[in-house]
């Protein structure tokens, strides 16, 4: 059962980041017909990561509360069906708007689906959560698979009614393949303890590289002079390699545990500053390594700052905080593209990841300045 429970916790959550991914493959298609930006075009992930943002802290503790399991089936029916609305989107104003539904019922998934597996895998939770944190990598190297082509071919808007189609029948199958509430605390705490601000002030920052990055990845290439289909066949590569990313991600915390946190911080800096200064496709493979595996990592470690009690609530809180990060870097992004240029303002990607490294670092500090407090009170 906790494999099978696993899996199609996975496949909801690949399905999850497939829909919200599968605009930065077509943004230059959505900007000729819109006639948009490269800032108006970064507000659409910034119009979904909003309401994504906002329901996280709600989405933990009505997960612990009312069930985990009947949250994430509400969660994909209602992603799956509101993503699917975009066929009918015609205005710039339209495209926010659904995106921005998507957002809110996408938003209910990540909180309710970690604590389940924390809860129900314990131990080895590490490696479970790398399994189930293949999702963003997997997820986003799919949608330029899907969208790509239909959009070459047919028209882009019939791709997101296909990724709906699969993602629903992933609904209907943890409905009648997993039968009643697997886990579910006595007691549900909405508490979120002082310990977690340090590190949801890093997520954030984490998290605004991240999407800034994805977004206008494929974008950047083409600027470079890669052609669409191998700046979108890079894009899939990154998420590949991804993959196996996070899988190491959450090997690695079972080692070692914080120390993988600053490690991966420190590498995506070195990384992203090469491609910044290069474009060199060839970045892209240790990238992915790095890149994704930070996700396990970071999800890993909060759990070890909350209490059964209020393990949903503390892990949407930290996610709810990177995703407020999340929906600033696409838009500072294409801010920044449009005043200074691909490559310039590509260098602020490493220096966000470098600040995430200090701001970890600062709480290794305070928590042994606390630890010294505690032995001098003793």
């Amino acid at each position: 059962m906790r494999k099978r429970l696993l899996a199609l916790l996975s496949l909801g959550w690949i399905f999850n980041y497939a829909h919200r991914m599968a605009i930065p493959p077509l943004i230059p298609m959505i900007r000729a017909e819109l006639g948009i930006n490269n800032a108006e075009a970064g507000l659409l992930m910034t119009a979904l990561l909003l309401p994504y943002a906002l329901v996280q802290v709600p989405a933990g503790y009505l997960g612990d509360r009312l069930g985990r399991k009947r949250l994430l089936v509400m969660s994909i029916i209602g992603y799956s069906l509101s993503s699917a609305l975009i066929v009918f989107a015609r205005q710039y104003w339209e495209f926010l708007a659904v995106r921005a539904l998507y957002g809110l019922f996408s938003g209910f998934y990540y909180a309710p689906a970690t604590a389940l597996i924390i809860e129900v895998y314990r131990e080895r939770k590490g490696p479970a959560l790398g399994v189930f944190m293949i999702g963003p990598p997997v997820g986003t190297g799919i949608a330029p698979l899907i969208v790509v082509p239909i959009a070459l071919s047919l028209q882009w808007r019939y791709a997101f009614a296909v990724l709906s189609a699969m993602s629903l029948l992933v609904g209907l199958a943890l409905i009648f393949t997993v039968r009643g509430e697997v886990s579910k605390p006595q007691r549900a705490s909405f508490s979120i303890p002082g310990n977690v601000f340090l590190l949801s002030a890093a997520n954030f920052v984490v998290l605004a590289a991240f999407f800034g990055l994805l977004t206008f990845l494929v974008s950047f290439l083409v600027d470079s002079g890669v052609s669409i289909e191998s700046a979108s066949a890079l894009f899939s590569l990154l998420s590949a390699i991804g993959v196996a990313g996070s899988l190491v991600g959450g090997g690695l915390y079972d080692r070692i545990g914080k120390g993988s946190i600053p490690a991966v911080f420190g590498l995506n800096a070195v990384l992203t500053f090469i491609l910044a200064i290069t474009a060199s496709p060839w970045v892209v493979i240790p990238l992915g390594l790095t890149f994704y595996s930070v996700g396990a990592i970071v999800t890993a470690y909060t759990s070890e700052k909350a209490t059964p009690e209020n393990l949903g609530s503390v892990m949407g809180f930290v996610n709810m905080v990177g995703f407020f990060g999340a929906t600033v870097g696409p838009y500072l992004l294409g801010l920044l593209i449009d005043r200074f240029g691909y490559e310039r303002a590509f260098l602020a990607v490493p220096a966000m990841y470098l600040l995430a490294w200090i701001l970890i670092k600062l709480e290794d500090l305070a928590e042994g300045r606390k630890e010294k407090e505690g032995i001098s009170r003793t």
